[in-house]
């Protein structure tokens, strides 16, 4: 599994969902802002449940900021 830090700068343009689906098994969101980091941390679960997917991602503490992770 290859992580990669992404800055909030290189996917501002972008909105939640399409950061979301756009992301593999194994990929991985770096957010380095709290409230930014909770507000894709929810809006996975929606995206989740609304569509009916079997995806599945997990939010973890890391150093300097937290990261969402895709892992099904």
């Amino acid at each position: 599994m290859l992580v990669e830090r992404v800055e909030l700068d290189r996917i501002r343009g972008l909105d939640g969902i399409r950061t979301l689906s756009a992301l593999e098994v194994g990929d991985s969101i770096f957010l380095s802002d709290f409230k930014k980091a909770q507000s894709i941390r929810s809006l996975s679960y929606y995206f989740v449940k609304s569509r009916n997917l079997p995806w599945k991602f997990v939010f973890r503490k890391m150093d300097r900021g937290w990261r969402v992770i895709r892992i099904r």
